[in-house]
């Protein structure tokens, strides 16, 4: 027991001694060392200017190489601008007008030649009241016939100016052109004024002959020039392509007459829609009597019921009448 305890104590203490050594051995090598080594922070790397363009340019190669450098193009060139434009000095009467001034104003539309046919005269009675709205079929008067001209030029003037002075040059000629296929087709008057004005015991083949629309307001007397100018061309052969001969028939876009659908739609010009050829039957107004005259009593005389009279009567025959 003895010489275990001795061996026991032996072994701590030899512990003890090598513990406390290697202690002393530390503490003096940290005593050995600089004090600043001790907390020196840890060394950060220092990147230059010229690295990072490197490093920059490297990536744009590598996205241009990838082609994703659509965004990378080189800016537009800024133009320099045009230079102001001087105000020209005015220009003196005695400095003569530039060619290109002199050219456009020769193009201007020229002014319409002025009337030598005298329009309808204004009538104030026949004035409708304003106020009204829409569309209003008018009221035809067949009883009494209004003066009907002589001259062919006059009655198409009126037809173009009553029926299209609101539409287009070509819109207008194309009334024209109606009133003259009628003449000339045989199955009308054959005379202008008469295809015009001609009505039946129930319509009027042109309304304006006999709504009242002559001399209802006053006439614009710009509109009747251009008619006027219009109807001598086409009265006197302008050649035109607006309507073919077998186009005797037209009416407004607003109203819908029953005999549209027996013809064939040519064309429509402005608020006009023109018809040609029947497919069905007759045209209207063609080869239609004139209304026919109203009849009275009527007095003839007889010479041998003026002797038979007188033998009776015992009267002369010449006093046989009175």
């Amino acid at each position: 027991m003895r010489h275990t305890a001795s061996i026991i104590i032996t072994t701590a203490v030899g512990g003890t001694l090598w513990f406390g050594a290697a202690a002393v051995r530390d503490a003096s090598a940290e005593a050995g060392r600089p004090p600043q080594a001790l907390h020196a922070p840890a060394k950060v790397a220092v990147v230059s200017d010229a690295d990072r363009r490197a490093e920059l340019n490297a990536r744009l190669q590598a996205m241009l190489q990838d082609g994703k450098g659509a965004r990378l193009a080189d800016p537009k060139p800024q133009t320099t601008p045009a230079p102001r434009r001087q105000t020209a000095a005015r220009r003196s009467p005695e400095t003569p007008r530039p060619a290109r001034a002199v050219a456009a104003r020769a193009t201007a539309p020229a002014l319409e030649p002025t009337a030598t046919i005298a329009p309808p005269a204004y009538d104030p009675s026949r004035a409708r009241p304003t106020g009204g709205r829409g569309y209003t079929a008018p009221k035809l008067d067949l009883t009494s016939m209004p003066a009907v001209p002589t001259d062919p030029v006059e009655c198409l003037t009126q037809a173009i100016y009553y029926e299209a002075r609101n539409e287009s040059e070509d819109g207008q000629a194309a009334v024209a052109e109606v009133v003259l296929n009628r003449a000339n087709s045989g199955r009308y008057p054959g005379d202008v004024c008469a295809v015009v004005y001609q009505r039946n015991s129930r319509t009027c083949q042109f309304t304006f002959t006999c709504d009242g629309s002559i001399g209802r307001y006053p006439v614009n007397m710009t509109a009747w020039a251009r008619a006027e100018r219009i109807a001598r061309e086409v009265y006197a052969g302008k050649p035109t392509t607006l309507l073919p001969r077998t186009s005797v028939n037209y009416h407004a876009n607003y109203v819908r007459p029953s005999w549209s659908s027996r013809l064939e739609r040519v064309r429509r010009i402005g608020a006009h829609i023109f018809y040609g050829a029947a497919l069905n039957g007759s045209t209207p107004g063609a080869n239609e009597a004139p209304a026919p005259r109203q009849r009275g009593l009527m007095f003839v005389k007889n010479d041998a019921f003026e002797r038979a009279y007188a033998m009776l009567t015992g009267k002369p025959a010449e006093d046989a009448g009175s």
